[in-house]
């Protein structure tokens, strides 16, 4: 029986190791049509939960309104608004008295059972509001949780149902010159906002 030099049966080992790993070689099982179902609808949702600080900051009544299905009932603290055009109502006219406001949302978690869905996600807001009979501000951050409820009607998503869970408040007041020496605030321009034309939507 020949004897092969050591060098020569390291070579001989890795060749024999590489072919048997060519020949045991399995792709990753292909994901069944029920899980690319469960993707989409995830990724559905998501794009309808980032909308809605857009639709805030913005000021676009149109985008928030098309979120929810209207009979959608939302929970926001102690007030419970019986639909979603009565949020929206709410939701434009305090942010449209503002100078300023920013929202983000993140941490999305759902999960996806057929035609319905749950989700919970976090919702950062930095405000800057006028208080009331004064001339001076505050400068509002808050840390919220939004608990949703959500089913494809039509083979379109919608929220059914938001309540609104708050973790975190800091209200800081803000003299009026202070706003004025320190503070810029963009121009909520609505559909005239450049991104709109970016996305072809104007």
């Amino acid at each position: 029986m020949p004897i092969i030099p050591f060098p020569g049966f390291i070579k001989a080992v890795v060749i024999l190791s590489f072919f048997h790993g060519v020949i045991g070689f399995r792709p990753a099982q292909a994901q069944t049509p029920a899980e690319i179902r469960e993707l989409l609808s995830k990724q559905a949702i998501t794009e309808l939960l980032y909308q809605y600080p857009r639709a805030i900051d913005r000021l676009d009544r149109e985008l928030l309104t098309s979120i929810a299905h209207q009979e959608a009932k939302v929970e926001f603290g102690k007030t419970v608004f019986p639909n979603w055009l009565a949020y929206t109502d709410f939701m434009m006219k305090a942010h449209a008295e503002m100078l300023g406001n920013n929202h983000r949302v993140t941490n999305i978690l759902i999960k996806v059972h057929g035609d319905t869905a749950v989700s919970e996600s976090t919702g950062t807001a930095m405000l800057l509001v006028k208080q009331e009979g004064k001339d001076d501000y505050e400068e509002r951050m808050m840390h919220s949780r939004y608990l949703d409820k959500w089913s494809r009607r039509g083979g379109k998503w919608g929220l059914d149902h938001r309540q609104t869970v708050m973790d975190y408040r800091v209200v800081k007041p803000v003299s009026a010159a202070d706003v004025k020496q320190m503070y810029v605030m963009g121009q909520r321009t609505g559909a005239a906002d450049p991104s709109y034309r970016l996305f072809g939507e104007k």
